[in-house]
């Protein structure tokens, strides 16, 4: 027996199970999580029959071929979730009381309480990935217009910095040659006269 759901569907499971009365008996546990997983999460209609949130339409000999029960294993599995309240199960349309033909609609009980808090259609899905991937888009423009901006403004100040450089020097005076003075020339071969070789100096 084949399921077509997506990868993105699951349902809540409580650590509460494990104290759970019929924790122990195989059966009735693998029955009540069947239910558990077969129940739909929005309430439609199938071939005219109608069901609510938390319910599906079934038959014992689908119970069984889908559990590996045999079709009594399922039924007594059945009264026990019945018997203490996890499920309820009628073969009767709800509003007319008409007998249906053949196949059951079995109801979660407090299903809100159990998964409630996930009940999320594909298209909420879609917008809340939709809406993730359309700001990762523009958050990632922003980021490469700011680092450009930024590398345009480090560039023009570096050029800024250059030509302010390059005015400075031309705008200043070269300094002028310093001619020396009889006095100076003077001082200057008297200072060297001692270091002279005396027979330089003859």
């Amino acid at each position: 027996m084949a399921f077509h759901y997506s990868a993105k569907e699951f349902i809540k499971v409580y650590r509460k199970l494990l104290d759970w009365e019929w924790y122990t008996d195989t059966n009735t546990k693998a029955l009540f999580i069947h239910c558990l997983l077969r129940a739909n999460w929005k309430a439609g209609t199938w071939h005219g029959v109608s069901y609510d949130a938390g319910e599906f339409i079934t038959t014992l000999p689908k119970i069984s071929a889908e559990t590996g029960l045999s079709i009594q294993q399922a039924r007594t599995a059945l009264e026990h979730l019945e018997l203490t309240g996890e499920v309820t199960s009628r073969i009767t349309d709800r509003a007319t009381g008409k007998k249906y033909n053949k196949i059951r609609i079995i109801t979660v009980n407090n299903w809100d309480g159990y998964q409630g808090d996930n009940r999320q259609t594909n298209s909420q899905i879609n917008r809340q990935n939709n809406r993730q991937l359309t700001g990762n888009q523009q958050a990632e423009p922003q980021a490469t217009n700011s680092r450009y901006k930024n590398i345009k403004n480090i560039k023009e100040e570096k050029k800024e910095k250059e030509s302010k450089k390059e005015k400075d020097f031309s705008n200043s005076e070269p300094a002028e040659d310093h001619e020396q003075t009889d006095e100076e020339k003077l001082a200057w071969f008297e200072s060297i006269e001692d270091e002279t070789p005396e027979e330089w100096r003859q």
